[in-house]
C-alpha cells in the first residue's frame, strides 16, 4: 500500500509511463553495474526497489535470479511489466511503498535500487525497511546521484535528449 504522503510523488512518475523507459537508457550503463556488483546468483531472491522502467529487474533476471520489482507508480508498473514479458525467470512486479515494504523480515538475498531510494521522504525509514527486508549476510547496492549545485552541460544533454525522444513519440 503506498503512504498518503507518497501519492502525490507517486502520480509524478506515472507521468512518464511507458516513455520513462527512454529516460532509463540514458542511465542503462549504470544500472547494468549496479547489477555486476549485486552479483546475483541462480536461486537467488532478489528485490528492486523504485524498479522505474525495469531495467534493473531484467537485469537481475538475465542473470539467473528471482527478481521481485516494487515501484510507487501503477501506470508506469504496468508500462513496465509488460516491456518485462519476455524475461525469464518470470519477473514479480508489485505495487508498494519503500517506507513500508510488504515483505516478512528476511525475505531478499539481495537488494538493490538504481537511482531512486534518494527520492523517498522518509530515508531512514526507508533504510530500515531496507535492512529489516534484507537476509543476515545479504547484499545491498544503491546508486545514487550526488547533490550538485550546477548541472553538468553532458548531464543537462542527456535530460533534454530523452525528454525530446518522449516528446516525439
Amino acid at each position: 500500500m503506498i503512504q498518503e504522503h507518497n501519492k502525490p510523488v507517486a502520480d509524478v512518475w506515472n507521468l512518464g509511463g511507458q516513455h520513462y523507459n527512454f529516460v532509463s537508457f540514458t542511465i542503462s550503463d549504470a544500472l547494468a553495474h549496479a547489477t555486476q556488483i549485486l552479483a546475483p546468483t541462480p536461486g537467488e531472491n532478489i528485490l528492486d526497489i523504485a524498479t522505474g522502467a525495469g531495467w534493473t529487474a531484467r537485469n537481475v533476471a538475465m542473470m539467473g535470479a528471482q527478481a521481485c520489482a516494487i515501484d510507487i507508480a501503477d501506470k508506469l508498473l504496468e508500462s513496465t511489466e509488460a516491456f518485462s514479458s519476455y524475461i525469464q525467470p518470470h519477473i514479480d512486479f508489485k505495487l508498494a511503498d519503500t517506507e513500508n515494504l510488504p515483505f516478512p523480515d528476511s525475505s531478499f538475498d539481495g537488494i538493490i535500487s538504481t537511482f531512486s531510494v534518494m527520492f523517498t521522504s522518509d530515508h531512514r525509514k526507508a533504510a530500515s525497511e531496507i535492512a529489516r527486508v534484507c537476509k543476515p549476510g545479504g547484499r545491498v547496492v544503491l546508486t545514487n546521484q550526488p547533490k550538485i549545485r550546477k548541472m553538468s552541460l553532458f548531464n543537462r544533454y542527456l535530460i533534454w535528449s530523452a525528454a525530446i525522444r518522449v516528446n516525439h513519440l
